[in-house]
Protein backbone atom coordinates (compact mmCIF):
# COMPACT_ATOMS: atom_id res chain seq x y z
CA UNK A 1 0.00 0.00 0.00
CA UNK A 2 1.63 3.67 -0.98
CA UNK A 3 2.21 6.04 1.47
CA UNK A 4 -0.38 8.87 -0.32
CA UNK A 5 -2.94 5.84 0.41
CA UNK A 6 -2.25 4.89 3.78
CA UNK A 7 -1.90 8.89 4.81
CA UNK A 8 -5.82 8.97 3.17
CA UNK A 9 -7.04 6.07 5.47
CA UNK A 10 -5.28 7.71 8.45
CA UNK A 11 -7.26 11.25 7.94
CA UNK A 12 -10.72 9.50 7.22
CA UNK A 13 -10.36 7.31 10.55
CA UNK A 14 -10.77 10.37 12.85
CA UNK A 15 -14.50 10.93 11.96
CA UNK A 16 -15.53 7.26 13.20
CA UNK A 17 -16.23 5.93 16.44
CA UNK A 18 -13.39 3.39 16.85
CA UNK A 19 -13.89 -0.09 17.80
CA UNK A 20 -13.18 -2.19 21.01
CA UNK A 21 -9.55 -2.48 20.83
CA UNK A 22 -8.15 -5.19 18.74
CA UNK A 23 -4.49 -6.49 19.44
CA UNK A 24 -2.76 -6.96 15.74
CA UNK A 25 0.57 -7.21 14.47
CA UNK A 26 2.55 -3.81 13.89
CA UNK A 27 2.05 -2.37 10.54
CA UNK A 28 5.53 -2.68 8.64
CA UNK A 29 5.47 0.35 6.01
CA UNK A 30 8.64 -0.97 3.44
CA UNK A 31 10.53 2.68 2.27
CA UNK A 32 10.93 2.91 -1.64
CA UNK A 33 13.48 0.83 -3.16
CA UNK A 34 16.98 2.94 -3.44
CA UNK A 35 18.11 3.17 -6.92
CA UNK A 36 21.01 0.47 -7.16
CA UNK A 37 24.25 1.25 -6.63
CA UNK A 38 25.17 0.04 -10.39
CA UNK A 39 22.77 2.31 -12.16
CA UNK A 40 24.28 5.40 -12.55
CA UNK A 41 27.16 3.34 -13.83
CA UNK A 42 24.99 1.41 -16.27
CA UNK A 43 23.63 4.94 -17.73
CA UNK A 44 27.25 5.71 -18.36
CA UNK A 45 28.31 2.68 -20.04
CA UNK A 46 25.01 2.80 -22.24
CA UNK A 47 25.54 6.42 -22.68
CA UNK A 48 28.85 5.46 -24.27
CA UNK A 49 27.95 3.00 -26.43
CA UNK A 50 25.67 5.13 -27.95
CA UNK A 51 28.27 7.63 -28.09
CA UNK A 52 30.29 4.94 -29.79
CA UNK A 53 27.35 4.31 -31.94
CA UNK A 54 27.70 8.31 -33.51
CA UNK A 55 31.18 7.89 -34.13
CA UNK A 56 30.61 4.79 -36.31
CA UNK A 57 32.97 2.52 -33.90
CA UNK A 58 30.80 -0.18 -34.08
CA UNK A 59 33.24 -2.76 -32.61
CA UNK A 60 33.72 -0.42 -29.33
CA UNK A 61 30.21 -0.11 -29.23
CA UNK A 62 29.43 -4.35 -29.30
CA UNK A 63 32.00 -5.04 -26.76
CA UNK A 64 30.54 -2.67 -24.09
CA UNK A 65 26.91 -4.04 -24.61
CA UNK A 66 28.02 -7.78 -24.42
CA UNK A 67 29.13 -6.85 -21.08
CA UNK A 68 25.43 -5.94 -20.12
CA UNK A 69 22.85 -8.48 -18.86
CA UNK A 70 19.43 -7.24 -20.43
CA UNK A 71 17.47 -9.13 -18.00
CA UNK A 72 18.91 -6.84 -15.22
CA UNK A 73 18.24 -3.74 -16.92
CA UNK A 74 15.52 -1.41 -16.28
CA UNK A 75 13.09 -0.60 -18.76
CA UNK A 76 14.32 2.60 -19.85
CA UNK A 77 17.69 0.73 -19.93
CA UNK A 78 16.71 -2.16 -21.96
CA UNK A 79 14.97 0.54 -24.32
CA UNK A 80 18.00 2.32 -25.22
CA UNK A 81 19.57 -1.25 -25.46
CA UNK A 82 17.20 -2.62 -28.17
CA UNK A 83 18.01 0.76 -29.92
CA UNK A 84 21.89 0.37 -29.60
CA UNK A 85 21.44 -2.91 -30.88
CA UNK A 86 19.06 -1.94 -34.15
CA UNK A 87 21.48 1.38 -34.89
CA UNK A 88 24.72 -0.93 -35.24
CA UNK A 89 22.84 -3.64 -37.47
CA UNK A 90 21.38 -0.30 -39.83
CA UNK A 91 25.40 0.82 -40.12
CA UNK A 92 26.53 -2.63 -40.77
CA UNK A 93 23.70 -3.25 -43.40
CA UNK A 94 22.08 -5.77 -41.48
CA UNK A 95 18.64 -5.11 -42.03
CA UNK A 96 17.32 -8.35 -40.86
CA UNK A 97 18.89 -8.41 -37.59
CA UNK A 98 17.90 -4.50 -37.11
CA UNK A 99 13.93 -5.82 -37.81
CA UNK A 100 14.54 -8.58 -35.24
CA UNK A 101 15.10 -5.09 -32.62
CA UNK A 102 12.89 -3.09 -33.72
CA UNK A 103 9.67 -5.26 -35.07
CA UNK A 104 10.34 -8.70 -33.07
CA UNK A 105 9.83 -9.41 -28.82
CA UNK A 106 11.23 -6.13 -27.87
CA UNK A 107 9.01 -3.79 -29.85
CA UNK A 108 6.78 -3.47 -26.19
CA UNK A 109 9.78 -1.13 -25.30
CA UNK A 110 9.38 1.12 -28.12
CA UNK A 111 5.89 1.86 -28.31
CA UNK A 112 5.81 4.35 -25.27
CA UNK A 113 8.01 6.80 -26.71
CA UNK A 114 7.69 10.65 -27.87
CA UNK A 115 6.48 10.80 -31.26
CA UNK A 116 9.51 12.81 -32.22
CA UNK A 117 11.15 9.80 -31.36
CA UNK A 118 8.63 7.35 -32.71
CA UNK A 119 9.21 9.38 -36.18
CA UNK A 120 12.71 8.37 -36.12
CA UNK A 121 12.06 4.88 -34.88
CA UNK A 122 9.77 4.34 -37.83
CA UNK A 123 12.45 5.97 -40.47
CA UNK A 124 14.60 3.42 -38.73
CA UNK A 125 12.65 0.24 -39.72
CA UNK A 126 11.92 1.75 -43.31
CA UNK A 127 16.24 1.65 -43.68
CA UNK A 128 15.84 -2.05 -42.40
CA UNK A 129 13.28 -2.94 -44.37
CA UNK A 130 15.51 -1.70 -47.48
CA UNK A 131 18.49 -3.12 -46.28
CA UNK A 132 16.64 -6.56 -45.87
CA UNK A 133 15.63 -6.20 -49.58
CA UNK A 134 11.83 -5.49 -48.00
CA UNK A 135 11.42 -2.62 -50.91
CA UNK A 136 7.34 -2.41 -50.84
CA UNK A 137 7.73 -2.60 -47.11
CA UNK A 138 10.28 -0.06 -46.81
CA UNK A 139 7.68 2.06 -48.96
CA UNK A 140 4.43 1.52 -47.23
CA UNK A 141 6.51 2.77 -44.15
CA UNK A 142 7.50 6.07 -45.58
CA UNK A 143 4.12 6.47 -47.28
CA UNK A 144 2.64 6.01 -43.58
CA UNK A 145 4.95 8.76 -42.41
CA UNK A 146 4.46 11.13 -44.89
CA UNK A 147 1.65 13.66 -43.27
CA UNK A 148 4.45 14.18 -40.21
CA UNK A 149 6.89 14.90 -41.85
CA UNK A 150 8.32 18.75 -42.54
CA UNK A 151 11.17 20.41 -44.25
CA UNK A 152 14.07 18.67 -45.92
CA UNK A 153 12.76 15.38 -44.16
CA UNK A 154 10.14 15.24 -45.95
CA UNK A 155 11.76 16.23 -49.11
CA UNK A 156 14.23 13.13 -48.82
CA UNK A 157 11.53 10.45 -47.59
CA UNK A 158 9.31 11.23 -50.75
CA UNK A 159 12.51 11.13 -52.93
CA UNK A 160 13.45 7.34 -51.11
CA UNK A 161 9.91 6.70 -51.66
CA UNK A 162 9.88 6.79 -55.08
CA UNK A 163 13.40 5.47 -54.84
CA UNK A 164 12.19 1.91 -53.19
CA UNK A 165 9.38 1.73 -55.84
CA UNK A 166 11.41 1.75 -58.23
CA UNK A 167 12.91 -2.07 -56.73
CA UNK A 168 9.70 -3.58 -56.36
CA UNK A 169 9.13 -6.23 -59.34
CA UNK A 170 6.46 -4.97 -62.04
CA UNK A 171 4.64 -8.03 -61.67
CA UNK A 172 4.06 -7.18 -57.94
CA UNK A 173 3.25 -3.60 -58.73
CA UNK A 174 1.17 -4.96 -61.34
CA UNK A 175 -1.20 -6.78 -58.86
CA UNK A 176 -1.38 -4.36 -56.54
CA UNK A 177 -2.57 -1.63 -57.97
CA UNK A 178 -6.14 -2.85 -58.30
CA UNK A 179 -5.99 -3.98 -54.49
CA UNK A 180 -4.38 -1.56 -52.68
CA UNK A 181 -6.69 0.37 -50.37
CA UNK A 182 -3.98 3.10 -49.61
CA UNK A 183 -4.70 5.94 -52.03
CA UNK A 184 -1.90 7.02 -51.54
CA UNK A 185 0.59 4.04 -52.02
CA UNK A 186 -2.17 3.45 -55.30
CA UNK A 187 -1.11 6.73 -56.58
CA UNK A 188 2.92 6.09 -56.44
CA UNK A 189 2.30 2.59 -58.18
CA UNK A 190 0.80 4.04 -61.17
CA UNK A 191 3.65 7.09 -61.12
CA UNK A 192 6.06 3.78 -60.88
CA UNK A 193 4.66 1.66 -63.43
CA UNK A 194 3.96 4.49 -66.12
CA UNK A 195 8.05 5.29 -65.54
CA UNK A 196 8.87 1.61 -66.43
CA UNK A 197 6.02 1.53 -69.60
CA UNK A 198 6.91 4.67 -71.13
CA UNK A 199 10.71 4.82 -70.80
CA UNK A 200 11.47 3.90 -74.03
CA UNK A 201 10.90 7.16 -75.53
CA UNK A 202 10.93 10.39 -73.25
CA UNK A 203 8.55 13.11 -74.84
CA UNK A 204 5.32 9.98 -74.62
CA UNK A 205 7.34 9.36 -71.18
CA UNK A 206 6.67 12.99 -70.24
CA UNK A 207 2.93 13.34 -71.90
CA UNK A 208 2.03 10.50 -69.81
CA UNK A 209 3.24 11.55 -66.35
CA UNK A 210 1.58 15.03 -66.74
CA UNK A 211 -1.66 13.35 -67.79
CA UNK A 212 -1.39 11.26 -64.20
CA UNK A 213 -0.59 14.54 -62.59
CA UNK A 214 -4.29 15.89 -63.70
CA UNK A 215 -5.53 12.90 -62.66
CA UNK A 216 -4.39 12.71 -59.15
CA UNK A 217 -3.46 16.67 -58.51
CA UNK A 218 -4.05 15.78 -54.44
CA UNK A 219 -1.78 13.06 -54.54
CA UNK A 220 1.88 14.31 -52.74
CA UNK A 221 3.82 13.58 -55.99
CA UNK A 222 1.78 15.62 -58.28
CA UNK A 223 2.20 18.35 -55.97
CA UNK A 224 6.00 17.42 -56.48
CA UNK A 225 7.15 15.36 -59.06
CA UNK A 226 10.42 12.98 -58.06
CA UNK A 227 13.11 15.05 -59.11
CA UNK A 228 14.19 12.34 -61.87
CA UNK A 229 10.94 13.08 -63.62
CA UNK A 230 11.31 16.81 -63.28
CA UNK A 231 14.29 16.69 -65.53
CA UNK A 232 11.99 14.98 -68.34
CA UNK A 233 11.60 18.14 -69.95
CA UNK A 234 15.27 18.93 -70.09
CA UNK A 235 16.27 15.81 -71.57
CA UNK A 236 13.60 15.30 -73.93
CA UNK A 237 14.93 18.88 -75.87
CA UNK A 238 18.60 18.09 -75.87
CA UNK A 239 18.23 14.41 -76.70
CA UNK A 240 21.35 13.96 -79.67
CA UNK A 241 20.27 13.59 -83.20
CA UNK A 242 23.28 11.23 -84.11
CA UNK A 243 25.01 8.63 -82.54
CA UNK A 244 28.86 7.64 -83.75
CA UNK A 245 28.74 3.74 -82.90
CA UNK A 246 33.00 2.35 -82.62
CA UNK A 247 32.74 -1.44 -82.93
CA UNK A 248 34.91 -4.60 -84.16
CA UNK A 249 33.22 -4.87 -87.48
CA UNK A 250 35.78 -6.77 -88.98
CA UNK A 251 38.88 -9.61 -87.62
CA UNK A 252 38.48 -11.95 -84.97
CA UNK A 253 36.09 -9.96 -83.26
CA UNK A 254 34.10 -9.00 -86.21
CA UNK A 255 31.23 -11.82 -85.19
CA UNK A 256 30.57 -10.00 -81.50
CA UNK A 257 30.62 -6.18 -83.20
CA UNK A 258 27.72 -7.72 -85.41
CA UNK A 259 25.73 -9.21 -82.58
CA UNK A 260 25.91 -5.71 -81.22
CA UNK A 261 25.46 -3.91 -83.88
CA UNK A 262 22.02 -6.00 -84.95
CA UNK A 263 20.98 -5.25 -81.10
CA UNK A 264 20.86 -1.57 -81.81
CA UNK A 265 19.50 -1.71 -85.39
CA UNK A 266 17.00 -3.95 -83.55
CA UNK A 267 15.88 -1.52 -81.20
CA UNK A 268 16.19 1.59 -83.87
CA UNK A 269 13.64 -0.14 -85.94
CA UNK A 270 11.41 -0.92 -83.13
CA UNK A 271 11.51 2.62 -82.12
CA UNK A 272 10.71 4.05 -85.77
CA UNK A 273 8.22 1.52 -86.12
CA UNK A 274 6.19 2.97 -82.67
CA UNK A 275 6.58 6.56 -84.04
CA UNK A 276 9.29 7.32 -82.26
CA UNK A 277 12.13 10.05 -83.09
CA UNK A 278 15.60 8.10 -83.85
CA UNK A 279 19.32 9.52 -84.09
CA UNK A 280 20.83 8.76 -87.42
CA UNK A 281 23.52 6.02 -86.43
CA UNK A 282 26.92 5.77 -87.91
CA UNK A 283 29.37 2.62 -87.22
CA UNK A 284 32.72 2.87 -87.14
CA UNK A 285 34.78 -0.37 -87.89
CA UNK A 286 37.24 -0.36 -84.44
CA UNK A 287 39.16 -3.05 -86.01
CA UNK A 288 40.32 -1.09 -88.70
CA UNK A 289 41.70 1.67 -86.93
CA UNK A 290 43.75 0.64 -83.26
CA UNK A 291 43.24 4.26 -82.64
CA UNK A 292 40.41 5.09 -80.61
CA UNK A 293 41.07 8.88 -79.59
CA UNK A 294 41.40 9.22 -83.24
CA UNK A 295 37.97 7.66 -84.44
CA UNK A 296 36.49 9.65 -81.53
CA UNK A 297 37.32 12.55 -82.83
CA UNK A 298 36.62 11.91 -85.99
CA UNK A 299 32.97 10.88 -85.28
CA UNK A 300 32.79 14.07 -83.32
CA UNK A 301 34.40 16.15 -86.37
CA UNK A 302 31.68 14.35 -88.62
CA UNK A 303 28.58 15.36 -85.85
CA UNK A 304 27.63 12.68 -83.59
CA UNK A 305 26.58 13.46 -79.94
CA UNK A 306 26.80 10.71 -78.58
CA UNK A 307 28.95 7.72 -78.60
CA UNK A 308 28.22 4.14 -78.35
CA UNK A 309 31.64 1.56 -77.86
CA UNK A 310 34.19 0.65 -78.14
CA UNK A 311 33.92 -2.97 -77.14
CA UNK A 312 37.45 -4.71 -76.31
CA UNK A 313 38.60 -4.12 -72.72
CA UNK A 314 41.90 -2.58 -74.04
CA UNK A 315 40.30 -0.18 -76.33
CA UNK A 316 37.81 0.68 -73.18
CA UNK A 317 40.75 1.35 -71.32
CA UNK A 318 42.89 3.95 -73.67
CA UNK A 319 39.09 5.89 -73.88
CA UNK A 320 39.13 6.61 -70.56
CA UNK A 321 42.25 7.63 -70.42
CA UNK A 322 41.02 10.50 -72.75
CA UNK A 323 40.12 13.25 -69.75
CA UNK A 324 38.35 15.67 -72.27
CA UNK A 325 35.50 14.30 -73.93
CA UNK A 326 33.28 17.03 -74.64
CA UNK A 327 30.32 14.44 -75.72
CA UNK A 328 29.28 11.70 -73.84
CA UNK A 329 30.58 7.83 -74.68
CA UNK A 330 28.75 4.37 -73.56
CA UNK A 331 31.56 1.75 -73.59
CA UNK A 332 30.58 -1.58 -73.89
CA UNK A 333 32.85 -2.98 -71.71
CA UNK A 334 34.35 -2.04 -67.94
CA UNK A 335 38.16 0.03 -67.58
CA UNK A 336 40.36 -1.36 -64.44
CA UNK A 337 38.14 -0.61 -61.89
CA UNK A 338 40.93 1.72 -60.21
CA UNK A 339 40.40 4.13 -63.20
CA UNK A 340 39.31 7.40 -61.61
CA UNK A 341 35.80 8.75 -62.93
CA UNK A 342 35.79 10.31 -65.83
CA UNK A 343 33.01 13.02 -66.79
CA UNK A 344 30.94 12.18 -69.85
CA UNK A 345 32.08 8.57 -70.02
CA UNK A 346 30.01 5.46 -68.57
CA UNK A 347 31.09 1.90 -68.56
CA UNK A 348 28.46 -0.75 -69.62
CA UNK A 349 29.01 -4.77 -69.70
CA UNK A 350 28.02 -8.11 -68.81
CA UNK A 351 30.65 -8.93 -66.25
CA UNK A 352 30.73 -12.14 -64.70
CA UNK A 353 31.55 -10.67 -61.17
CA UNK A 354 28.59 -8.41 -61.47
CA UNK A 355 26.38 -11.61 -61.22
CA UNK A 356 28.36 -12.99 -58.18
CA UNK A 357 27.88 -9.65 -56.22
CA UNK A 358 24.44 -9.46 -56.89
CA UNK A 359 23.84 -13.22 -55.75
CA UNK A 360 25.88 -12.30 -52.49
CA UNK A 361 23.80 -9.58 -51.55
CA UNK A 362 20.35 -11.61 -52.67
CA UNK A 363 20.75 -14.41 -50.62
CA UNK A 364 22.76 -11.89 -47.67
CA UNK A 365 19.07 -10.06 -47.57
CA UNK A 366 17.58 -13.13 -46.84
CA UNK A 367 19.06 -14.03 -43.86
CA UNK A 368 22.13 -16.80 -45.32
CA UNK A 369 25.25 -16.32 -43.56
CA UNK A 370 27.58 -19.06 -43.77
CA UNK A 371 28.48 -20.21 -47.44
CA UNK A 372 29.84 -23.34 -49.34
CA UNK A 373 32.06 -21.75 -52.87
CA UNK A 374 32.09 -24.44 -55.56
CA UNK A 375 33.77 -22.75 -58.66
CA UNK A 376 36.65 -23.80 -61.28
CA UNK A 377 40.46 -23.98 -60.64
CA UNK A 378 40.92 -21.32 -63.15
CA UNK A 379 41.57 -17.60 -63.42
CA UNK A 380 38.22 -16.73 -64.19
CA UNK A 381 37.00 -18.93 -61.36
CA UNK A 382 39.07 -17.17 -59.10
CA UNK A 383 38.39 -13.56 -60.29
CA UNK A 384 34.63 -14.31 -60.11
CA UNK A 385 34.45 -15.93 -57.15
CA UNK A 386 36.79 -13.31 -55.31
CA UNK A 387 34.32 -10.62 -56.14
CA UNK A 388 32.01 -12.76 -54.21
CA UNK A 389 33.73 -13.65 -51.40
CA UNK A 390 34.51 -10.06 -50.82
CA UNK A 391 31.22 -8.67 -51.00
CA UNK A 392 30.54 -11.21 -48.48
CA UNK A 393 33.07 -10.69 -46.27
CA UNK A 394 32.90 -7.09 -45.86
CA UNK A 395 28.97 -7.91 -45.15
CA UNK A 396 29.88 -10.01 -41.85
CA UNK A 397 29.13 -13.22 -43.84
CA UNK A 398 31.45 -16.68 -43.53
CA UNK A 399 33.19 -18.58 -46.11
CA UNK A 400 32.26 -22.14 -44.44
CA UNK A 401 34.59 -23.99 -47.14
CA UNK A 402 35.67 -24.23 -50.88
CA UNK A 403 35.44 -26.56 -53.52
CA UNK A 404 37.94 -25.60 -57.13
CA UNK A 405 37.47 -28.38 -59.03
CA UNK A 406 39.07 -28.93 -62.68
CA UNK A 407 38.82 -32.07 -63.71
CA UNK A 408 35.65 -34.36 -64.05
CA UNK A 409 37.69 -37.14 -61.90
CA UNK A 410 38.34 -34.64 -59.10
CA UNK A 411 34.47 -33.24 -58.71
CA UNK A 412 33.83 -35.88 -55.54
CA UNK A 413 37.19 -35.70 -53.80
CA UNK A 414 36.70 -31.92 -53.73
CA UNK A 415 32.83 -32.04 -53.00
CA UNK A 416 33.81 -34.60 -49.92
CA UNK A 417 36.58 -32.78 -48.72
CA UNK A 418 34.65 -29.11 -48.54
CA UNK A 419 32.00 -31.19 -46.83
CA UNK A 420 33.85 -33.05 -44.31
CA UNK A 421 32.27 -36.41 -45.64
CA UNK A 422 36.33 -37.43 -45.95
CA UNK A 423 36.49 -37.00 -42.41
CA UNK A 424 33.34 -38.63 -41.51
CA UNK A 425 34.61 -41.78 -43.53
CA UNK A 426 37.87 -41.95 -41.87
CA UNK A 427 36.43 -41.89 -38.01
CA UNK A 428 34.27 -44.80 -39.55
CA UNK A 429 37.29 -46.97 -41.00
CA UNK A 430 39.45 -46.28 -37.40
CA UNK A 431 36.74 -47.16 -35.08
CA UNK A 432 36.08 -50.34 -37.87
CA UNK A 433 39.91 -51.43 -37.18
CA UNK A 434 39.57 -50.88 -33.22
CA UNK A 435 36.49 -53.40 -32.86
CA UNK A 436 37.17 -55.47 -35.69
CA UNK A 437 33.55 -55.51 -36.87
CA UNK A 438 30.89 -54.07 -38.76
CA UNK A 439 29.47 -51.39 -37.86
CA UNK A 440 26.25 -49.48 -39.06
CA UNK A 441 27.65 -46.13 -39.89
CA UNK A 442 25.86 -42.96 -41.18
CA UNK A 443 28.10 -40.93 -42.78
CA UNK A 444 27.24 -36.96 -42.10
CA UNK A 445 28.30 -33.65 -43.55
CA UNK A 446 29.49 -30.47 -41.95
CA UNK A 447 26.08 -29.07 -41.02
CA UNK A 448 27.81 -25.04 -40.33
CA UNK A 449 26.30 -24.11 -43.94
CA UNK A 450 23.15 -22.51 -44.76
CA UNK A 451 23.58 -22.87 -48.83
CA UNK A 452 26.06 -23.21 -51.62
CA UNK A 453 27.10 -20.66 -54.35
CA UNK A 454 27.86 -22.94 -57.19
CA UNK A 455 29.90 -21.73 -59.78
CA UNK A 456 29.74 -23.45 -62.94
CA UNK A 457 29.39 -23.86 -66.60
CA UNK A 458 25.89 -26.23 -67.50
CA UNK A 459 28.35 -29.47 -68.20
CA UNK A 460 30.24 -29.10 -65.21
CA UNK A 461 27.23 -28.03 -62.85
CA UNK A 462 25.31 -31.54 -64.20
CA UNK A 463 27.38 -33.30 -62.61
CA UNK A 464 28.48 -31.41 -59.39
CA UNK A 465 24.82 -31.21 -58.11
CA UNK A 466 24.14 -34.99 -58.29
CA UNK A 467 27.59 -35.38 -56.52
CA UNK A 468 26.43 -33.10 -53.84
CA UNK A 469 23.08 -34.46 -53.49
CA UNK A 470 24.65 -37.91 -52.74
CA UNK A 471 27.39 -36.60 -50.45
CA UNK A 472 24.35 -36.15 -48.29
CA UNK A 473 24.07 -32.36 -49.37
CA UNK A 474 20.85 -32.44 -50.71
CA UNK A 475 18.73 -30.27 -48.25
CA UNK A 476 21.50 -26.96 -48.97
CA UNK A 477 20.03 -24.36 -51.16
CA UNK A 478 22.41 -23.93 -54.28
CA UNK A 479 22.35 -20.87 -56.01
CA UNK A 480 24.50 -20.21 -59.28
CA UNK A 481 25.05 -17.19 -61.67
CA UNK A 482 23.87 -17.50 -65.14
CA UNK A 483 26.83 -19.36 -66.71
CA UNK A 484 24.97 -22.64 -65.20
CA UNK A 485 21.99 -22.28 -68.09
CA UNK A 486 22.79 -23.07 -71.78
CA UNK A 487 19.97 -21.16 -72.68
CA UNK A 488 18.20 -23.85 -74.27
CA UNK A 489 15.23 -26.00 -72.29
CA UNK A 490 16.32 -29.34 -72.36
CA UNK A 491 14.69 -31.14 -69.33
CA UNK A 492 16.56 -34.78 -70.29
CA UNK A 493 19.24 -32.67 -69.02
CA UNK A 494 18.62 -29.92 -66.97
CA UNK A 495 16.84 -32.54 -64.64
CA UNK A 496 20.45 -33.12 -62.73
CA UNK A 497 20.13 -29.07 -61.83
CA UNK A 498 16.76 -29.52 -60.25
CA UNK A 499 16.03 -26.98 -57.15
CA UNK A 500 18.87 -24.43 -58.08
CA UNK A 501 18.54 -20.96 -58.43
CA UNK A 502 20.34 -18.35 -60.33
CA UNK A 503 20.23 -15.30 -62.08
CA UNK A 504 19.73 -14.47 -65.70
CA UNK A 505 18.85 -11.67 -68.09
CA UNK A 506 15.31 -11.30 -69.02
CA UNK A 507 15.99 -11.52 -72.55
CA UNK A 508 16.82 -15.63 -71.63
CA UNK A 509 13.67 -16.32 -69.58
CA UNK A 510 10.73 -14.90 -71.98
CA UNK A 511 10.01 -13.92 -74.81
CA UNK A 512 9.63 -10.44 -76.68
CA UNK A 513 8.46 -8.54 -79.63
CA UNK A 514 11.86 -7.17 -79.81
CA UNK A 515 13.74 -10.74 -79.59
CA UNK A 516 11.40 -12.24 -82.02
CA UNK A 517 12.08 -9.02 -84.63
CA UNK A 518 16.16 -10.36 -84.00
CA UNK A 519 15.17 -13.68 -84.41
CA UNK A 520 13.55 -13.16 -88.04
CA UNK A 521 16.14 -11.06 -89.22
CA UNK A 522 19.37 -12.01 -87.32
CA UNK A 523 19.38 -15.61 -86.49
CA UNK A 524 22.87 -16.15 -86.56
CA UNK A 525 23.21 -13.43 -83.92
CA UNK A 526 20.53 -14.75 -81.86
CA UNK A 527 21.64 -18.34 -82.03
CA UNK A 528 25.18 -17.66 -81.14
CA UNK A 529 25.93 -14.10 -79.14
CA UNK A 530 21.89 -14.05 -78.27
CA UNK A 531 23.80 -11.96 -75.03
CA UNK A 532 25.54 -9.23 -76.84
CA UNK A 533 22.81 -8.66 -79.10
CA UNK A 534 21.05 -8.37 -76.02
CA UNK A 535 23.62 -5.83 -75.00
CA UNK A 536 23.03 -3.71 -78.41
CA UNK A 537 19.30 -3.51 -77.55
CA UNK A 538 19.93 -2.10 -73.85
CA UNK A 539 22.66 0.32 -75.34
CA UNK A 540 20.37 1.79 -77.42
CA UNK A 541 17.88 2.05 -74.59
CA UNK A 542 20.32 3.60 -72.44
CA UNK A 543 22.03 6.33 -74.14
CA UNK A 544 18.98 8.80 -73.90
CA UNK A 545 18.89 8.59 -70.25
CA UNK A 546 22.65 8.90 -69.20
CA UNK A 547 22.40 12.50 -67.90
CA UNK A 548 19.31 11.90 -65.84
CA UNK A 549 21.09 8.80 -64.43
CA UNK A 550 24.14 10.34 -63.90
CA UNK A 551 22.31 12.66 -61.38
CA UNK A 552 19.51 10.70 -59.82
CA UNK A 553 20.29 7.41 -58.54
CA UNK A 554 16.30 6.56 -58.86
CA UNK A 555 16.76 6.24 -61.99
CA UNK A 556 16.20 2.38 -63.10
CA UNK A 557 15.74 1.54 -66.74
CA UNK A 558 13.85 -2.37 -67.43
CA UNK A 559 16.47 -3.71 -70.04
CA UNK A 560 16.50 -6.80 -71.79
CA UNK A 561 19.79 -7.65 -70.00
CA UNK A 562 18.29 -6.57 -66.76
CA UNK A 563 16.87 -3.47 -64.33
CA UNK A 564 20.12 -0.97 -64.73
CA UNK A 565 21.13 1.70 -62.81
CA UNK A 566 24.48 4.24 -62.90
CA UNK A 567 27.05 3.59 -60.28
CA UNK A 568 28.90 6.73 -58.61
CA UNK A 569 32.00 5.19 -60.77
CA UNK A 570 30.03 6.10 -64.07
CA UNK A 571 29.49 1.59 -64.09
CA UNK A 572 25.84 1.00 -65.12
CA UNK A 573 25.00 -1.57 -62.58
CA UNK A 574 22.33 -4.87 -63.19
CA UNK A 575 19.96 -6.36 -61.46
CA UNK A 576 18.90 -10.12 -63.09
CA UNK A 577 16.10 -11.81 -62.51
CA UNK A 578 16.01 -15.30 -61.05
CA UNK A 579 15.00 -18.50 -62.01
CA UNK A 580 14.76 -21.89 -61.00
CA UNK A 581 15.31 -25.35 -62.58
CA UNK A 582 11.91 -27.40 -62.27
CA UNK A 583 11.19 -30.41 -63.72
CA UNK A 584 13.72 -29.91 -65.94
CA UNK A 585 12.51 -26.30 -67.09
CA UNK A 586 13.51 -23.34 -66.56
CA UNK A 587 10.69 -21.28 -64.29
CA UNK A 588 11.29 -17.61 -63.01
CA UNK A 589 10.96 -17.13 -59.15
CA UNK A 590 10.55 -14.52 -57.04
CA UNK A 591 14.12 -12.97 -55.10
CA UNK A 592 12.65 -13.33 -52.01
CA UNK A 593 11.94 -17.05 -52.10
CA UNK A 594 15.58 -18.02 -52.92
CA UNK A 595 15.52 -20.28 -49.29
CA UNK A 596 12.24 -22.17 -49.77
Amino acid sequence: MSLLVLALLQGCATTVVAPPPVIVAPQVIIAPTAEPESEPLVNQQITTIEDYIAQRQVDEARILLHSLSFNQLLTDQQTRYVLANANIALILGDGQEALSWLSGEYAYLLDGLPLQEQIALNLKRAEAYEFSGRSLSAARERIFLAPVLEGETAITNQEQIWFDLQLVPQEQLLSLVNTESSPDLTGWIELALISRTEDGELSRLQSVVEQWQLANSRHPAAKRLPRSLQMLTELTLNQPTRLGILLPLSGSLEKAGNAIRNGLLAAWYQARQYGQETPELTFYDTAANEDIGALYKQATAEGAQAIIGPLTKVKVQRMAGIQDLPIPVLALNYADSRVERVTNFYQFGLAPEDEAIQVANDIWQQGVRRVMIVAPDSAWGERVSDAFVRFWQLKGGVIASKAFFSQPDQYLTNIKNALNIQDSEERYQLLRRKLDEDLVFEFRRREDIDMVFMLAFPAQARQLKPILNYQRGVDLPVVATSILYSGVDDPDKNKDLEGVRFVEMPWRLAPSPIKNRVAEAFPESLDNYAALVALGVDAYRLYPRLAQMSVFNDVRIQGVTGAMTLTENGRIQRELDWAEVQDGLIRQVPATDLLQ
